[in-house]
């Protein structure tokens, strides 16, 4: 009966974290501007489409990443490079449609714009 109960236990912690971590991910998932110049559209398939652009200097730029959520950091994974970048960073959501990302002490702030 111990084992059962200890069993079950396990079980629900690891649902639990599970199902914590899925949140955070649906959370994500759409599109997001910040005031810098440019998106990042977070998708269910675990990737991420960045563009930034700065209309002053004429400057564009775009990529396509892998992203990973744990421990409240998000990991965003360079693809098709052959220099590989990854870039971690701490995450809030102070509600649903504001995302601060924190560079160093900087805070990056991400307002949504839709959902894919």
């Amino acid at each position: 009966m111990k084992k059962i109960a200890i069993t079950a236990m396990v079980l629900i912690l690891v649902s639990l974290s599970i199902t914590g971590c899925l949140g955070d991910k649906n959370k994500f998932i759409g599109t997001w501007q910040f005031s810098e110049g440019g998106t990042l559209t977070f998708y269910q398939n675990d990737t991420v489409s960045v563009t930034l652009s700065r209309a002053n200097l004429l400057f564009q730029s775009s990529g396509l990443f892998t992203y990973s959520i744990a421990n409240n950091n998000i990991t965003f994974t360079s693809r098709g490079s052959s220099v590989g970048i990854t870039l971690t960073f701490p995450y809030s959501f102070p509600n649903e449609n504001t995302l601060i990302l924190t560079s160093g002490h900087t805070p990056i702030t991400l307002v949504k714009v839709s959902s894919t």
